[in-house]
């Protein structure tokens, strides 16, 4: 199911930004590289020749998002997963791709919202106590965290909580600021339990029209640890 659905939105954002008439285009990803990290964070840098197109399309992990180009350049920043972790740029028919292994904390939750204009689209996520991890307040008192925040293009923006209570949490998503794009598409990707056996992923979809307005995307549950 979870690789029906990366097809699926890697079908939308290919249909989005076709590949053009290119000829001898090369895409070479520099950072990171394969092997050992126990970087939480990485920077995701490159470079494209030979395409004309202002965008490519990066996948994480199965997760694909639009990726600008500028002067042959890109750059990004994600939040890996534990373990093995696969990037991939796409640019037209020009592909590189790097995978390594990452040495870092597990995640009972794990938030990406990624959308489809440059415009600026806020996550919330509200945990079963009522506090709303969102921009202006990234670091909540129960462990959640907005790792990402990203006001400038596509996202991704990220939420994630290490250990988190057992209880229902609402997601939410908030069209700040529309800049001339008053139709707007999200991806909002839910990984639950990220790098064990019992991990979980589920995507929502959704269409935004409306500038300042606030869209409830989904309900989840945190189950009680069992003894």
């Amino acid at each position: 199911m979870t690789r029906i659905l990366a097809s699926a939105v890697f079908l939308f954002f290919l249909a989005a930004f076709p590949p053009s008439a290119i000829y001898a285009a090369d895409v070479r990803i520099l950072t990171p590289t394969s092997g050992f990290t126990t970087k939480r964070i990485q920077q995701i840098t490159g470079t494209i020749t030979g395409y004309e197109k202002s965008h490519a399309i990066l996948i994480i992990n199965g997760i694909p998002q639009i990726l600008p180009i500028t002067d042959g350049r890109f750059f990004a920043s994600t939040v890996i997963a534990p373990g093995t972790n696969l990037i991939e740029v796409i640019a037209g028919r020009a592909k590189d791709s790097v995978s390594f292994y990452a040495d870092v904390p597990k995640k009972d939750v794990k938030i990406v919202l990624i959308w489809d204009t440059q415009t600026d689209v806020d996550l919330w996520v509200i945990d079963p106590k009522g506090e709303k991890c969102y921009y202006s307040n990234s670091s909540t008192v129960n462990g959640g965290n907005l790792d990402m925040d990203n006001t400038q293009g596509y996202g991704p923006e990220t939420f994630t909580m290490e250990k988190a209570l057992p209880g229902s949490y609402s997601v939410q998503v908030q069209y700040y600021g529309s800049r001339e794009a008053p139709v707007t598409r999200v991806n909002v990707y839910m990984i639950l339990y990220e790098g064990t056996p019992k991990e979980e992923r589920r995507e929502f979809q959704f269409v935004m029209t409306k500038e300042h307005a606030l869209y409830h995307i989904a309900n989840f549950t945190i189950d009680a640890p069992q003894d």
